[in-house]
């Protein structure tokens, strides 16, 4: 059995997180066994379902406590006492440490996984961006979600693509979810629901989503926009909702389980972010026929249909509720059933090739990954 250990921030449900679960649901666990090192102390949505599928999770919650050197000497300790095969690494700021240790205690594959393309302007983040550079340095082994990820963490350095892949089935346009999520959050035929999943936080951009909305609404009154997530900007948003007399047709709902019948319910959705490596959640939405209105900072290997758009930030928001507004009603959404697997974006194709992926890596087959990954 090849023992797999996957460094994160959290196992809280966002991109990178589905992206492992999506896997780890129908890996052979015979075969490949999954374990978890996490950087927060609190419970993540996902820990219930990994320890039923008998992972392990691991709590170094350097995050919480700030505190390196501590952080560095318990990286020692934890190498020692437990043994794995590989370590993936998601969470790029702290992968100069953990693959370091690795490194120190042995682990033959050390992989370095890029799935961001830039940066947030901010204290917090310009000392990311100086952590990031760190990433590649004790990894032999890169992965990135799209090429310009790859290149964001990895400059001129060899790195292999790895496809953020979901469950297509999953994620197909289904009717009767449509009807029984608008009924239950009081939308009626007709009635535009604008929709968007994402974390509340910066890189996400919500306070412009909500000037985009602002727009739509003077544009077709009767709109209502769904943000699906949760995050420390929530209160923000919600305060800005309210100022904007927005009360009553912004809904905000909580991380769900059946992420694929609010896709269904929705008639457009929006990702205005400031930044992407490759955003799981338009692969989800075009994958349910759903228009799809994305930041031109975002890369353009997320498109997988002709259901998509790019827009300019600085475009500003009429003209994005323009676009939204003006798009066609008239789409067959079950017709974009097979797009992400038509792209390799399905799990089950990919599981298959991260499994020969992490056999290759654990027996040191290092100069086969690139045919495997293609």
């Amino acid at each position: 059995m090849i023992k797999v250990l996957h460094a994160v921030p959290d196992m809280n449900s966002g991109g990178i997180e589905n992206y492992i679960m999506n896997m780890y649901r129908i890996i052979d666990r015979d075969t490949v066994h999954f374990d978890f090192l996490v950087h927060h102390n609190s419970r993540g949505f996902f820990d219930d379902e990994i320890e039923e599928l008998g992972g392990r999770i691991y709590r170094l919650p350097v995050l919480d406590n700030k505190n390196v050197i501590s952080y560095w000497r318990e990286l020692k300790r934890f190498y020692s006492e437990n043994k794995w095969d590989v370590v993936h690494g998601h969470a790029a700021s702290l992968a100069g440490l953990y693959l370091f240790a690795a490194e120190n205690a042995g682990v033959r594959a050390r992989i370095a996984h890029s799935h961001g393309a830039s940066y947030l302007r901010t204290p917090k983040g310009y000392t990311k961006k100086l952590l990031f550079k760190t990433a590649g340095i004790h990894a032999n082994i890169r992965l990135a979600c799209s090429t310009e990820a790859g290149k964001y963490l990895f400059g001129d350095r060899q790195f292999y693509l790895a496809k953020n892949a979901i469950d297509s089935e999953r994620f197909s346009f289904n009717q009767d979810d449509r009807d029984r999520i608008r009924r239950s959050l009081g939308i009626v035929p007709g009635q535009l629901l604008v929709g968007h999943m994402g974390r509340f936080n910066l890189q996400k951009n919500h306070q412009f989503l909500i000037e985009i909305f602002e727009e739509i609404v003077r544009l077709k009154p009767d709109s209502c926009l769904l943000l699906v997530g949760t995050g420390e900007r929530e209160g923000s948003i919600r305060n800005l909702v309210s100022s904007k007399g927005l009360n009553g047709k912004v809904i905000f709902q909580s991380v769900t389980d059946e992420p694929q019948a609010y896709y269904s319910a929705m008639d457009a959705f929006v990702l205005p972010s400031l930044f992407e490596g490759l955003p799981l959640v338009g692969i989800e939405a075009q994958c349910s026929g759903l228009p799809s209105y994305f930041s031109s900072e975002i890369t353009k290997e997320v498109v997988i249909s002709d259901i998509t758009e790019f827009l300019d930030l600085n475009a500003g928001p009429v003209a994005w509720a323009q676009q939204i507004v003006g798009a066609s009603s008239c789409i067959n959404r079950r017709a974009y059933a097979d797009c992400a697997a038509i792209h390799g974006f399905d799990f089950r194709d990919n599981t298959k090739k991260m499994t020969d992926f992490y056999l290759a890596a654990a027996t040191g087959r290092f100069e086969s990954i690139g045919s495997i990954l293609d």
